[in-house]
């Protein structure tokens, strides 16, 4: 359950993890543009980001619904047919010298102004003259976009899609029609697409009659779409490779890689230009027709294969899958296995929460003890306000005045090392001068992890040990002449440990999860560390790898208390 709900929650925030880089492709660097959109694709089909999250319906899907994604690419493509980027520049013409005329009077106000003989206060005058005159910008008439939103889904949509509408891309690209009304305010919106062999029309026909309504043949959207079609069919029906950054597979799953992305370059090259002639364009097509044919069971399925991805091409049913093998997957960030990079942080983690966990349990226990044993002494008040007063200091706040004081980065006491887990390298030192170089750089970031738990735990321990020494057979060990010493560490402290029992049994977590603040200023790469960064760059599988493994831990730890309090409760037992 806690592994489906996380896995949930993070599917369903917003973001797109990798698509920083995912532009159009369209503007001055349209092939970079098309070069990071290719790269954004094989990001998400690496990651099964193009997959729906937890139930596939694609094979519901419509030619319609292609039409409409392709349409949207289409009138938001700034290139156009050589005639029609020929007329826009006419048009930015007209629209530059209408801009001269209407703003006359501020010309000539300018130019005015550029006179050297012209007195401070004259031009001053002028430049108000010109503020009331105003200057109107009068720009090219050209169809209206869609939403930038609509377009990067639209996008989105066609590229996750992929080989599900291989079949619909290849009718397109032959025979869609664009038709509009004849009442149309818009033909570029207000139009639609249609198939030319279902209703009979004929290449070149500039008019159409649809269910009793005449309706005007929009050439330019028509070849456009078709053109789009052909784009989108050199991306949508590449292969998955069965090997993905930082695998390395037998050598027949190589050959295999190596055949499919070989196929992947041949059929990206099955494209023409928007200014390709008629004899091109069937070339192109014939291509397509002859690979379709070749490939069609691979767009064929039966019923239950259609059931089959419904429940398991999905991205639920990978990570599932990888779950089920005991692999957490392959870090977006890194491009390796997630195993890999949790274990080689989770050693610094290991050291600093260890450490720490230690030396608060062997000296808050002993200070709740005390406190116990001298209550509402000055042993108890005193301890006391000094913890609190330790509580109360935040840990970043003592990190950095001990960085800033007690290091060798100022002119103060220079005792202990600015930052890092090690200073020396160990293959140049002996293991002991190693282990002694670890200690001292862990010296001032164990003391920030540690200061802060006194309080809490001694006060537990004070309390539990309370509750216990008011017990009638704390009573009778004394009433039998044992010392003080052995009633409370012999009979008293064992039972009065069972509230510190429950908290160690939640600390287990903590080992992996470390500490993100001390492990910043202190520039240790633990696992605090490696959270922020995955939460940073969105590499879910990191952060769900992290959080399952937190997760088991936590559970082990539950498990670890309830045994732990049949040790030391002989009043408590295993049955």
């Amino acid at each position: 359950l806690i592994t489906v709900l996380v896995f949930v929650l993070i599917n369903l925030a917003p973001g797109r993890p990798g698509g920083g880089g995912a532009g159009g492709q369209t503007g001055e660097n349209a092939q970079q543009s098309a070069n990071a959109r290719e790269g954004y694709r094989l990001f998400k089909e690496q990651y099964n980001l193009d997959k729906p999250i937890v139930l596939n319906f694609r094979f519901l899907l419509e030619r319609s619904d292609v039409e409409d994604e392709l349409e949207t690419l289409v009138r938001n493509m700034g290139a156009g047919f050589p005639g029609e980027e020929a007329a826009y520049d006419v048009g930015v013409t007209a629209a530059s010298v209408i801009t001269g005329f209407v703003n006359e009077d501020y010309i000539a106000l300018d130019q005015r102004l550029q006179t050297e003989e012209l007195t401070e206060d004259e031009r001053d005058a002028l430049r108000v003259e010109m503020q009331n005159a105003g200057y109107q910008q009068v720009d090219a008439v050209r169809p209206d976009r869609p939403e930038s939103g609509e377009v990067r889904d639209a996008e989105d949509h066609l590229e996750n899609w992929g080989n599900d509408i291989v079949v619909y891309l290849l009718d397109i690209a032959h025979d869609y029609v664009h038709v509009v009304p004849l009442d149309a305010e818009d033909m570029w919106f207000d139009g639609y697409g249609v198939s030319a062999r279902d209703y009979g029309i004929e290449l070149g026909q500039r008019t159409a009659t649809i269910d009793g309504a005449a309706l005007i043949i929009h050439q330019g959207l028509t070849d456009k779409v078709r053109f789009m079609a052909v784009q989108r069919l050199t991306v949508s029906s590449k292969r998955s490779v069965i090997l993905g950054d930082g695998e390395r597979g037998s050598e027949e799953q190589q050959t295999l890689n190596r055949e499919i992305v070989s196929e992947n370059n041949t059929v990206a090259l099955w494209a023409y230009g928007l200014d390709a002639g008629p004899e091109e364009r069937a070339e192109v097509l014939a291509l397509w027709d002859e690979w379709f044919e070749l490939n069609e069971e691979r767009f064929t399925f039966t019923t239950g294969q259609l059931v089959q991805r419904m429940f398991f091409d999905t991205r639920f049913a990978n990570y599932w899958s990888n779950l089920a093998q005991l692999k957490l997957g392959t870090s977006i960030r890194y491009r390796r296995p997630v195993t890999e990079i949790i274990s080689e942080h989770w050693k610094y983690s290991i050291f600093l929460s260890l450490a720490s966990l230690f030396l608060a349990y062997f000296i808050s226990i002993p200070l709740g003890v005390l406190a116990a044993v001298k209550q509402n002494q000055f042993a108890d008040r005193g301890v006391g306000i000094l913890l609190f007063v330790l509580y109360s200091l935040p840990s970043f706040f003592v990190a950095s005045l001990l960085q800033t004081h007690l290091t060798s980065a100022t002119e103060h006491l220079q005792w202990f090392p600015v930052d890092g887990f090690q200073g020396v390298n160990s293959l140049e030192v002996t293991s002991w001068e190693r282990f002694k170089d670890i200690i001292w750089h862990l010296v001032l970031p164990v003391t920030c992890l540690t200061y802060g738990a006194l309080a809490v735990l001694s006060r537990y321990a004070r309390t539990g040990l309370l509750d216990v020494i008011r017990s009638d057979y704390i009573r009778t060990a004394r009433a039998k002449g044992l010392s003080e010493f052995v009633v409370i560490v012999k009979h008293a402290v064992r039972n009065g440990m069972i509230p510190i029992l429950t908290l160690l049994g939640t600390t287990l977590p903590v080992l992996i999860g470390g500490s993100i603040i001390i492990e910043y200023i202190f520039t240790i790469d633990g696992m605090g560390k490696l959270m922020i960064t995955a939460i940073t760059y969105r590499d879910y599988n990191v952060i769900m790898g992290v959080l399952l493994i937190s997760s088991v831990l936590t559970l082990f730890g539950i498990l670890l208390s309830d045994i732990s309090y049949a040790l030391v409760d002989p009043r408590i037992s295993f049955d």
